[in-house]
């Protein structure tokens, strides 16, 4: 069986776990301590980034949306749309995501690690919100009424802004005003491949 080294508190490990589970593929887990990776690591990835998938055949794929790009392919009828354009706005709605969410959050959280209120980087905090809410927007507009981003069915796209959506409010951005979008984050976080996605291996649904 195929395995996944993976952290769990890794936004874009959670993303291939849910993608996984939402398509029902099987797979071993090994899950990595932060600051303890398995000695065998650099063989699998020379960057030593996860996520990394080991085939069956043991050959290593590593970054979240190579994985998923090439399970698409050998497990077809998968999360991407065929039209290439709907494909191309799967792949887009991902990098809004990460260059527009997942990034500013992350600079935001380790400007405010272990530091009380009144001593945050409020320059930094405005600078990388301002961008959250812009992207927040454009996803809105993208999204444009439907229940999913891309077409009528959930694809890659839904996913990468599963765990995002669920977070900014932490942050103080509102989604209050973005109701279809706040719909969207809703609807994902009760679909079963998401909840398990968040869970430690052996607590997910069989």
């Amino acid at each position: 069986m195929a395995t996944l080294y993976h952290y769990m508190d890794c936004p874009y490990c959670f993303k291939v776990r849910a993608y996984l589970n939402e398509r029902g593929i099987p797979y071993d887990h090994a899950v990595i301590q932060r600051g303890a990776p398995p000695p065998e690591l650099s063989a699998l990835n020379p960057l030593r980034r996860l996520p990394v998938w080991v085939t069956d055949e043991g050959k290593p794929v590593f970054g979240s949306n190579t994985i998923i790009d090439f399970l698409e392919v050998v497990e077809p009828d998968g999360l991407l749309p065929e039209d290439p354009l709907r494909r191309a706005r799967c792949w887009m709605a991902d990098e809004l995501a990460r260059d527009g969410l997942l990034e500013p959050l992350i600079a935001v959280d380790r400007s405010m690690a272990g530091r009380e209120p009144g001593d945050w980087d409020m320059v930094v905090y405005r600078k990388k919100t301002r961008r959250v809410r812009r992207t927040l927007e454009v996803l809105a507009a993208l999204l444009g009424g439907r229940e999913w981003l891309v077409g009528d069915d959930l694809t890659v796209a839904d996913l990468a802004v599963a765990l995002p959506l669920t977070i900014v409010e932490r942050y103080g951005v509102s989604l209050d005003d973005l109701p279809e979008l706040k719909a969207l984050r809703d609807r994902l976080d009760t679909r079963m491949s998401i909840v398990d996605a968040r869970k430690p291996p052996g607590q997910a649904q069989p």
